[in-house]
């Protein structure tokens, strides 16, 4: 689906740090003449302190036939205030790329690299936008962690008989409405000294914090449609208007369908072969046609064609089951943020489609563009996510599951051959389900040496080399089976060895904040981790000491450490759950001991002496 951030942010910052970047003053001014037309003047003045700071220079606008820039000018002042460079709208550059196929996207851009610090730059600029008002600007002083706002306002004004709705987050101060010149109202927001949202670990998601103010029309007019954007149930009306007669499909796959279906039994062995048949014969390509990039392409032309974007191919594989009389229903959701605004509807909150197929007793969620998922998988970037469901009824909220933080399982089962000499010969099986599967894909694309470069940096082993792998898709899992062999696993020391006790999970460290902590801690997944180790000890060796059994029990997760002794062998057990959520920001320093913790004892060792 196409990100309206072409109608909506005409212009974002990228992330900046307040100690190298500052924003001195942010301005946008919407002038809406009617339903289908609209001016909007920005400026944007920026400090940029040093050389960090310089990728922050430059200027990007989004354009297309419907949003136009008509006006931009430049200007870059050293420390004194003294104009070194003036910009003009010649020195901009266009580019004709866009990420879609088939639409008139480009962008305008500046490419800038101060030739001093600090230096405060000043961009002002004008758009012109017709036919797509579904949404005004949004106003977002800035958008990226550790930056800071000296001053930001926001003005709209439109005609005072058209209704306009809108909402703040994070914002104390009212939006102000007054009459203005010529019969038209006028909406105003300021806001002064926005503290920085500091970049610490376990942060909630940023576009939570961020301050941000929301304005939109109630009523619309977007490429010859007319909707509502009173509610939610009144967007979902004019989206389901965009599907009507767009679910045809020919006789000839209508037969093959029958065919493919009619002997299975139950309705979701059907959408699994269905859904595999639409996997194996198209592929994705974004298509911004029709409507703004709303409607999705017809199903006949993505079966003649092969291959649709998220709207297609979903709308695909809604008329598809609709011919076998399985029912399903279109679905908006955001990839980027997990809340929709429950109060405010508005178009530029989503940015994807996939498709609801209610069965008795269950819910299947398809990713229409996937050509690997298993049918149904609920894949991270829309797990927990606010989504709504397009019907003939209207749109209605609603939540796509998360996976239970014990089924993000990974288990690893590994036998040790150990030598005298220190060398180690391991045997290692691993299964990964759900969120940690996910994790895995792009193992199954690799080829073989990148494949055991990956492996050698999940294993805590020394001078490795993988003699053995194989992975494998089963369901919503892959299996590893790897030998990897060691010259040095174990170091030795006189008459002794130090062995690790943990061969994998490399790379856990504690989170340190060195400041008084700002936010909430926020873990966004759990997952659950099950080690079980077989060390042969080495003929001619035994046990000196053994590392002591742990177990810790956090809000946050639960970790177990057992070691046991059995004639020549050690049996090792791990167990560690973490478990996603929201706590308090005075139990960060629990957390960071807890994870410690666990790391302290994957990284411990036991002692073997000759005997």
């Amino acid at each position: 689906m196409r990100k309206l951030l072409i109608l909506f942010v005409l212009f974002s910052w990228q992330e900046v740090r307040a100690q190298h970047t500052v924003v001195e003053e942010s301005l946008i001014e919407v002038n809406c003449e009617s339903m289908t037309h609209a001016t909007v003047q920005r400026r944007e003045v920026v400090t940029i302190l040093n050389e960090q700071g310089a990728d922050y220079a430059g200027f990007t606008c989004s354009c297309s036939k419907q949003v136009r820039l008509v006006k931009f000018r430049g200007q870059v002042s050293d420390a004194t205030g003294r104009v070194i460079r003036k910009l003009k709208e010649s020195e901009l550059k266009r580019t004709e790329y866009s990420e879609y196929f088939a639409v008139d996207d480009y962008t305008m851009y500046f490419d800038y690299t101060p030739p001093t610090y600090p230096v405060t730059i000043t961009y002002e600029w004008s758009m012109d936008i017709r036919d797509n008002l579904v949404e005004f600007p949004v106003f977002c002083p800035f958008s990226g962690y550790d930056v800071s706002v000296k001053k930001a306002t926001y003005k709209l004004v439109a005609p005072k008989d058209m209704k306009i709705r809108y909402t703040t987050q994070h914002i104390d101060h009212p939006v102000a409405v007054a009459d203005a010149e010529n019969g038209k109202q006028m909406l105003t927001l300021e806001v002064s000294d926005l503290p920085a949202i500091r970049r610490e670990p376990y942060i909630p998601p940023l576009r939570e914090l961020l301050p941000m103010a929301y304005f939109a029309p109630q009523q619309f007019s977007y490429y010859g449609t007319q909707g509502s954007l009173g509610s939610w149930k009144d967007y979902g009306r004019w989206q389901y208007g965009l599907l009507e007669g767009r679910d045809a499909l020919p006789e000839e796959l209508k037969t093959k369908l029958h065919q493919m279906t009619d002997h299975l039994k139950t309705d979701r062995e059907k959408v699994d072969k269905v859904y595999k048949y639409l996997q194996e014969t198209t592929r994705y390509v974004a298509v911004l046609l029709g409507v703004g990039g709303l409607q999705p392409t017809p199903a006949a032309d993505v079966y003649k064609s092969g291959f649709g974007d998220c709207k297609g191919l979903s709308n695909y594989m809604r008329a598809m089951l609709q011919v076998i009389g399985i029912a399903s229903n279109y679905t908006v959701i955001s990839m980027n943020n997990r809340r929709l605004l429950k109060d405010f509807a508005s178009i530029g909150q989503m940015n994807h489609v996939i498709l609801q197929v209610p069965l008795p007793g269950d819910t299947l969620w398809l990713e229409c563009t996937s050509s690997h998922l298993p049918m149904g998988y609920v894949h991270e970037d829309i797990a927990g996510h606010d989504a709504i469901e397009i019907s003939s009824d209207g749109g209605r909220m609603v939540r796509l599951p998360v996976y239970a933080d014990s089924t993000n399982l990974m288990h690893t089962t590994a036998e040790i051959q150990l030598a005298s000499d220190g060398a180690a010969t391991m045997v290692l099986l691993q299964t990964v389900h759900n969120r940690q599967y996910e994790n895995s894909i792009p193992l199954l694309k690799m080829k073989e040496k990148d494949c055991q470069r990956v492996m050698l940096n999940k294993v805590r082993v020394p001078q490795a080399t993988v003699s053995q792998l194989d992975v494998r898709e089963v369901g919503q899992s892959i299996i590893i089976d790897a030998q990897i062999e060691s010259a040095k696993y174990a170091s030795v020391t006189g008459q002794r060895l130090f062995v690790p006790v943990c061969p994998i999970h490399q790379g856990y460290s504690a989170p340190v904040v060195k400041n008084e902590r700002q936010w909430d801690v926020y873990v966004d997944m759990g997952y659950l981790d099950i080690d079980d180790f077989t060390m042969t000890i080495p003929e001619g060796y035994e046990i000196e000491s053994l590392p002591k059994k742990v177990v810790v029990e956090k809000p946050f997760g639960k970790f177990t450490f057992d070691i046991l002794k059995e004639e020549d062998k050690v049996h090792v057990k791990y167990s560690l759950l973490m478990k996603s959520g929201s706590y308090e920001k005075a139990k960060f320093q629990e957390l960071s001991e807890f994870i410690k913790q666990v790391s302290s004892s994957y990284g411990q060792k036991m002692v073997l002496k000759k005997k």
